[in-house]
């Protein structure tokens, strides 16, 4: 099944098939870019993933509050016991600020190869990280926004654990393939602690935690739009989508969560919840739990299969799409918000990414494309470009949706989604 799932998440993010930087253990410094919305720094190999990291663990400036960067590439950080991912964020003291503060834009791509082992801290040029918080990024924060990624890799013998991030951080987009071994507290696929606000994202990976133990969340705020499919397990605060949530919204599990007999607070969505809070529109797989809390709707797997589970979860949304293809063993996927359905197209091994998205004057486009075509949500063609294919003026368009299709140099055409402001 995960292989299954491996494609229908390259087909829901659009992401590269072939091209891949994989980390040699050096650095290089960002070159492309100015940081901002309209110009963010390009990432464009795992070197220069690999200098972020370093310059964040051991610059006292906060030089990413407010910064944008996107990835333009898929990453291989090649990790094993001798080549460990130093986490963003966990420089010797979190007391000056070391932490990713920005917008962290992954433009649709995988991050592969992550390999943290806790018990065996690495030294790299003084690059050692001490942080009680371990992930993708050790810690972000409050304001900091990750999207549009998808991680895999291995965390083990570890503290306070999220595949993506430790502690705190926004998320859209965001899938993690992460199996998380952690003897401490809170444990997620997403983000273990912390984290105000996560939306459309999906676990896959198996987790193990103690205190506060989720798929998509240890102990946060805000769930939209979420699912878990890895088994979970823990011993306090246990649930498929999260350990401890504030408010859960139109979010599914169908994972194994799997707790002891002195476990308390355990749910097949969330083990606890605070008082102010809620659980809306959730639901989970019947007998993917022994014992659960009142939180959540117990369904059969032929009904989560359904049109009609879908239309439920979407809640008058557009967000969730009927899995047709059998891309995740008939269980809803993500539909046409952003970058969904109606993106899917047999255009890969090409990728394109255009940004900001919404634009007000132009496009930036990253990828090897020879002409554009835009049209409007009717199929009529509203402008044509075949030069200076790196940016594209759209200030003349009115406000609205657009589909931007381009040619590359290997004769594949290629569609994105772009909202005009």
């Amino acid at each position: 099944m995960k292989k299954v799932l491996y494609i229908m998440l390259f087909l829901i993010l659009g992401m590269n098939l072939t091209a891949q930087s994989v980390w040699d253990g050096s650095r290089e410094a960002i070159s492309s870019g100015s940081g901002t919305e309209s110009d963010p720094y390009l990432i464009e190999n795992a070197q220069q993933l690999a200098w972020l990291v370093y310059t964040i663990n051991w610059d006292y400036s906060r030089w990413t509050e407010g910064k944008y960067f996107l990835l333009t590439t898929d990453i291989d950080l090649n990790g094993n016991a001798d080549n460990q991912w130093i986490p963003i964020g966990a420089g010797p003291s979190t007391t000056a600020h070391k932490y990713f503060e920005g917008v962290f834009d992954g433009g649709f791509h995988k991050i592969t190869g992550i390999y943290i082992d806790n018990n065996n801290a690495v030294s790299d040029n003084n690059s050692i990280w001490v942080s009680t918080y371990v992930g993708f990024f050790a810690e972000l924060g409050l304001d900091a926004v990750v999207k549009n990624l998808y991680l895999e890799g291995s965390i083990v013998n570890s503290k306070i654990s999220g595949g993506f991030s430790g502690k705190n951080g926004n998320f859209e987009y965001c899938i993690s393939d992460v199996y998380i071994e952690s003897d401490n507290n809170a444990s997620a696929g997403i983000s273990a602690f912390g984290s105000p606000y996560m939306t459309n994202c999906a676990n896959l990976g198996n987790i193990t935690g103690k205190n506060g133990v989720g798929g998509i969340a240890g102990m946060n705020g805000v769930i939209e739009n979420c699912y878990n499919i890895g088994t979970i397990k823990g011993e306090n605060m246990i649930g498929g989508i999260a350990g401890r949530g504030y408010q859960l919204k139109n979010c599914y599990n169908v994972g194994e969560v799997s707790y002891n007999e002195n476990s308390t607070n355990v749910g097949a969505i969330v083990g606890n919840k605070p008082s102010g809070g809620s659980v809306t529109n959730c639901h989970y797989l019947e007998g993917c739990i022994a014992q659960t809390n009142e939180y959540g709707e117990p369904q059969t797997a032929e009904f989560m299969r359904s049109q009609e589970f879908v239309n439920i979860l979407n809640n008058e949304t557009d967000v969730w799409a009927y899995d047709e293809d059998n891309t995740n063993d008939g269980y809803p996927v993500f539909g046409n918000t952003m970058f969904g359905i109606e993106d899917i197209i047999t255009d890969f091994p090409d990728m394109v990414t255009v940004y900001p998205n919404p634009v007000v004057d132009k496009v930036f486009v990253v990828g090897d494309v020879t002409s554009c075509e835009i049209y409007d949500l009717v199929g009529k063609r509203v402008k044509s470009i075949s030069t200076n294919m790196e940016e594209i003026r759209v200030s003349d368009l009115q406000s609205g949706i657009y589909m931007m299709q381009f040619l590359t140099k290997n004769g594949n055409v290629v569609t994105r989604k772009i909202v005009k402001q």
